[in-house]
């Protein structure tokens, strides 16, 4: 197993930090540089740009390694739509700071393409041969995003009314299942 080198974690934990402040603060996002971030966070434009490209990539990586966790930690085998669509959401639940970060940089996009990607994974691991499998797994991804926006931010319904609403709906993924 590869070790991260500390002074590279505590660059990338500072980089975060700031960014979770700033939204909290309701900066704007649209007026958030690169060199503006570094500044705040306390480190160097280049050392900024060793790591990232933009604040938006910040956001986006940090989108995927909360993707890949949930994908690790999610038992495959007796995978179905509920334990599936139950586990995201307290996943989820356990990382609203990410999902408003998500909100404040207008990342909404990019988180579904990704949990898009993760619905097609789904649809594999079930042998599920679908017709047109990106327009069905963007739908999903889609409706998963906004059932997770109301439940994480707007706490809208519970886990099992968000839950069973959300499979009545979608009819039980049953494109993925």
């Amino acid at each position: 197993m590869k070790q991260v080198d500390k002074r590279i974690l505590k660059t990338k934990t500072q980089i975060d930090t700031t960014l979770f402040t700033l939204c909290k603060r309701k900066v704007n996002f649209e007026t958030l540089s690169a060199p503006k971030l570094a500044k705040l966070a306390g480190i160097s434009r280049q050392t900024f740009y060793r790591y990232y490209l933009s604040p938006k990539q910040v956001i986006v990586t940090m989108i995927d390694k909360h993707l890949s966790e949930f994908q690790k930690d999610f038992r495959l085998q007796g995978l179905t739509a509920r334990s599936m669509t139950a586990q995201l959401m307290k996943t989820w639940q356990q990382r609203a700071a990410v999902f408003e970060l998500v909100e404040w940089s207008n990342t909404r996009q990019e988180f579904i393409q990704r949990l898009s990607l993760f619905n097609q994974n789904i649809a594999h691991q079930n042998k599920i041969s679908l017709i047109d499998e990106a327009a069905i797994c963007n739908v999903y991804a889609a409706a998963t995003y906004m059932f997770l926006r109301a439940y994480v931010l707007d706490h809208t319904w519970s886990e099992s009314e968000a839950t069973d609403l959300f499979l009545h709906l979608t009819n039980n993924l049953d494109k993925i299942f």
